[in-house]
């Protein structure tokens, strides 16, 4: 072996060749021809006659000999360390490549050990090896030279082995007893291959063992049709033997792994000598399902979502009333008692003296709010934009439920609102006798005149979150102020400071205004007479809506399953029993609050969150994988890819996982009303997960405020903390500092994406790479992680030798920026790095940037600035400068395995792969999942054991192993740059381990 370094090759893609790591760039279609030849035949000598006429044909010019020493003489210099690789052997040369560092010849190695598993009756490891050897391939084999001579035989054997290769890994798959998960991929194969009999049978196989007969064999007499007409044959005596055997239902063909019976662990099905061992086990999670099935006599009957009446005084239950799928605010006036649902996108009108529903009607748009007063029902309604905030407000006639106008409010802005937070029962919409006064999507407070149903005053300069009117007053609340609106002059009266976050909501009552103050469990009053007073309730983390009325504050905690009554005049809060109370209002003798249905410790999950389960087995699964995403709002399109990406994973898996089976339950933590993810709404579905004893893991939740509300639910769950696995959240809040998540002291949450912080070393090291060594860092005063990603790109830059010219901490709100971008201008940074999330401020920054330092200078921002046509909006022409970064790996970039996937899984899903960071990670996630169940015995603890001891290499989204805390180790950010109107990956940026803490 020469002295030098090592050549890696590939050519089961486009041709590549690398060196201690390194990929090369072989310049001249002559000189990569000649490669390509070498490579076809490694560690042969190939004579200079053969090279000659493979690369010149029947007539090569007189100088091809001596051309020819040029062309080696110039790969020997491409492949620098490794040019004694490149041996001349008389009046040949020779490409010495070491075993294993050719991908066709690590291929064929796979293909043959794959098929002597198979022989020996190793089904299981002959399908992992052959899913190996096929991950190598990255596209069709030497494609840039498949119309040249010299290649064209080894192309037509390396697509022949491929080929064979799927066939030997399907047979694997069929004794495995996966045949559901592989009929799709068969019925590809055979459009492909009409007249390749082997896949036909196999597809004939496994439309029989699932249950399609007739459709297996209606493939055969379609390869009989096609034989015929093509060939003038018949089908051979395996395939019409095979027919004959289905028509006859041999027992032969029955699927080598039989059903197992309901709710009995694989464990102990498959091994029966263990039931003494595993018993224990049962009631942890398998049998847990089975002893509530059997038990259904004792239990009470369900209740369903709908609306309660309670007593003013008591607080007793008086009438549930059924309604909907997701209820949420209530009004009460025009003499009836009116329920919004905003995901089914109707309004129930209820009698209060019978109890009855009189009626319920659409309201065409998806509804943010509803009031009633002033002779009319008003919904609030969202616009196009997805924001919760209302662009328009309907009035509709209480007697016929018809709409009898629209006013328009105000359109959203571009980019992100600050202190929006969907789901803590804020309210966008007040009556008062003389008025609606609704928040518009631009935070402004309108007045509509009831009169005329228009809009005849704004009162700008708000960052309002809610509004509440009465006792003649009106008030609003920003962020961190209550503000009283003089109703005359329809202007700011006072600002009061408050001592919490206005993020539940608002209610006027007693001389006082009342606001939740969700995050530090209190509601609080604040006297509005004279000098204001604040006076803080003690109730329970999570308190959220507020009305008044009845002499009484009522208030609501979605999470805590509780209704309050509290006494303005003194005394303790009386708490009333509710599931997932979320909207309450007090008026005309009554008290009516909506709830959910509460969660159940049988087989089914709230079917107005979760689809069915899917299992596509007989019997029932013996446990469940549930996933938490958002399939409503702008992020429906991810959360639906990763649902995709699941139930691919599960029916090519088998819905097995090792000794378990194992059935699967999309969940929506997102609702119409939030336009997205909705807090409590993440919360509510944590409460059903932790008392379901079948669900062995989450898969989720999609964002992060959605876990810092659902990990301290799941972790005291039944059983034992029940894991979840997120394939998108980043905030460190989640991990870093976050004991207090864990009520149990046992870390039950792991993430595959990069936390957010890691975003700031990515930019050091993307400026680095693009050869900016002076780094200009502008965060914002508005966003907590501003310090910790400061911290983190600094430590970035003494790694790499990055200079930090300056930094500065900007206002998303500023009147102007430019003496901010004449100080950066003096730095003379080579790249400067905004780290905060587009807002119009933001995208006017980025705009003074450009202009000032030319696109020369990119301007490298995270996440925050996904939205595209928000960026083409607020960023203008400056987008060629902008880069992005995102946690995860772009479809684009994906390891060989992920490619794999994604191929074959977009064939599968009728040509969409769906957008980055989605099938694959949500496929990746169940990987990681099934295999965990696998691995463990069952029970939640060791689930959770499993998960943490995972060590994947080369998986879908590449390697994967968790710190202490459950982040990955190795954090992956992908680079996207715009690129004819679109986001185009550019790189991925792995920060490794020793580089990944803040």
């Amino acid at each position: 072996m020469p002295s030098g370094s090592a050549v890696k090759a590939r050519i089961l893609g486009p041709l590549e060749v690398f060196v201690d790591g390194t990929r090369l760039e072989v310049q001249g279609g002559k000189q990569r021809e000649l490669l390509a030849i070498l490579l076809i035949h490694p560690d042969e000598v190939v004579s200079t006659d053969q090279l000659v006429d493979d690369l010149w044909g029947a007539s090569p010019p007189a100088s091809a000999v001596k051309t020819l020493q040029a062309l080696v003489s110039r790969l020997r210099g491409t492949l620098g360390a490794s040019a004694d690789a490149l041996q001349t052997h008389g009046q040949g040369y020779r490409l010495e490549v070491a075993d294993g560092q050719l991908d066709a010849a690590a291929f064929r190695d796979g293909l043959e050990a794959g098929r002597r598993a198979l022989a020996g009756g190793d089904p299981q490891r002959a399908a992992r090896l052959l899913e190996d050897a096929l991950a190598l391939w990255r596209g069709p084999a030497l494609a840039e030279f498949r119309y040249t001579d010299f290649a064209q035989g080894e192309i037509a054997r390396l697509e022949e082995l491929r080929l064979e290769a799927q066939e030997e890994r399907i047979e694997a798959e069929l004794e495995l007893g996966r045949h559901a998960a592989v009929v799709v991929e068969l019925g590809a194969l055979v459009t492909a291959h009409p007249l390749r009999e082997r896949v036909r049978g196999q597809l004939m196989l496994a439309l029989y063992r699932s249950a399609r007969q007739a459709e297996a064999l209606q493939v055969f007499q379609d390869g009989r049709q096609i034989l015929g007409e093509e060939l003038g044959l018949e089908p051979g005596e395996p395939l019409q033997r095979l027919e004959r055997q289905i028509l006859e239902h041999d027992p032969a063909l029955a699927a080598t792994r039989g059903t197992r019976p309901s709710y009995v662990p694989g464990a102990v099905w498959r091994h029966p000598r263990r039931i003494a061992v595993a018993g224990g086990l049962l009631l942890a999670i398998a049998v847990g399902s089975a002893l509530y099935a059997g038990s259904r006599d004792d239990v009470a009957p369900p209740q369903a979502a709908g609306a309660r009446s309670l007593d003013p005084e008591s607080g007793a239950l008086l009438e549930q009333v059924s309604l909907g799928t997701s209820p949420s605010q209530v009004a009460i006036g025009e003499g009836s008692v009116w329920v919004l649902d905003a995901d089914d996108k109707t309004v129930s009108q209820i009698d209060p003296e019978t109890h009855e529903v009189v009626k319920t009607f659409s309201t065409s748009s998806t509804p943010t709010d509803i009031a009633a007063g002033a002779g009319a029902l008003w919904i609030g309604n969202a616009g196009r934009s997805g924001d919760i905030l209302p662009e328009s407000v309907s009035r509709i006639e209480p007697d016929s439920g018809d709409i009898i106008d629209t006013v328009e409010v105000a359109g959203a802005p571009g980019g992100h609102s600050y202190g929006l937070i969907a789901g803590l029962s804020a309210r966008r919409l007040a009556v008062s006798p003389d008025a609606v006064w609704v928040l518009g999507a631009d935070g402004a407070l309108a007045r509509i005149d009831p009169r005329s149903n228009s809009v005849v005053a704004r009162i700008d300069g708000l960052v309002a979150r809610n509004v509440a009117a009465g006792e003649g007053m009106v008030w609003v609340g920003e962020e961190k102020h209550l503000v009283e609106i003089d109703t005359v002059r329809n202007a700011v009266v006072r600002r009061v400071p408050v001592d919490a976050s206005l993020y539940g909501a608002l209610a006027i009552g007693a001389g006082s205004v009342w606001f939740a103050d969700a995050e530090n469990g209190q509601v609080v009053r604040v006297s509005t007479d004279g000098k204001p007073r604040q006076t803080a309730i003690e109730l329970d983390q999570w308190v959220s809506g507020v009305a008044f009325g009845e002499g009484a504050v009522w208030a609501v905690n979605e999470v805590g399953d509780v209704i309050y009554r509290i006494d303005p005049r003194g005394g303790e809060p009386k708490r009333i029993a509710a599931p997932s109370p979320r909207g309450v209002a007090a008026d005309d003798g009554i008290v009516w609050a909506t709830t959910s249905a509460p969660p159940s410790r049988d087989a089914a999950l709230p079917d107005s969150v979760c689809g069915k389960v899917f299992f596509g087995r007989d019997g029932e699964p013996d446990v469940l994988l549930v996933s938490d995403l958002s399939l409503k709002g702008d992020s429906r399109v991810w959360g639906r890819a990763m649902v995709d990406g699941m139930r691919y994973v599960l029916e090519r898996r088998g819905f097995e996982a090792g000794a378990f089976s194992v059935g699967y339950q999309s969940c929506d933590s997102s609702t119409a009303q939030a336009s997205g993810i909705d807090f409590f709404r993440c919360a509510s579905n944590a409460k059903a997960y932790a008392s379901n004893l079948r669900i062995a893991a989450v898969l989720g939740s999609y964002n992060s405020p959605c876990a810092y509300a659902q990990i301290p639910i799941t972790n005291e769950a039944a059983g034992g903390p029940l894991a979840m696995l997120s394939p998108s959240n980043t905030g460190e809040f989640l991990t870093l500092d976050a004991d207090g998540l864990y009520p149990t002291g046992t870390r039950s949450y792991f993430r595959i994406a990069a936390p957010n912080f890691n975003e700031a070393a990515a930019h050091v090291e993307l400026a680095h790479e693009l050869g900016h060594d002076r780094v200009y860092l502008l965060t914002s005063e508005w966003d907590e992680y501003g310090p910790l990603f400061q911290r983190t790109a600094r430590a970035t830059a003494r790694r790499l030798g990055v200079d930090i010219v300056g930094s500065s901490v900007f206002d998303h709100e500023a009147d102007d920026y430019s003496d901010l971008i004449t100080k950066i201008e003096k730095r003379r940074p080579g790249a400067v790095m905004v780290t905060a999330v587009l807002t119009e401020g933001a995208g006017e920054l980025v705009r003074g940037l450009h202009a000032a330092l030319g696109p020369g200078v990119p301007v490298i921002v995270p996440d925050g600035f996904r939205d595209l046509d928000d960026v083409v909006a607020l960023v203008g022409r400056a987008t060629d400068s902008l880069y992005i970064t995102e946690y995860g790996i772009p479809n684009a970039e994906l390891p060989p395995r992920g490619r794999q996937f994604l191929t074959i899984f977009t064939a599968t899903n009728g040509g969409d792969s769906g957008p980055d960071l989605a099938a694959s990670y949500g496929a990746q996630g169940a990987e990681l999942l099934l295999d965990a169940i696998a691995r463990s015995d069952g029970s939640r603890a060791s689930v959770l054991e499993e998960i943490r001891k995972t060590r994947i290499r080369d998986g879908i989204v590449g390697s994967i192993a968790f710190d202490r805390n459950g982040d990955i180790r190795e954090r992956p950010i992908g680079v996207y740059r715009v690129e004819d109107g679109a986001w185009v990956a550019d790189r991925v940026i792995v920060i490794p381990p020793r580089s990944s803490g803040p």
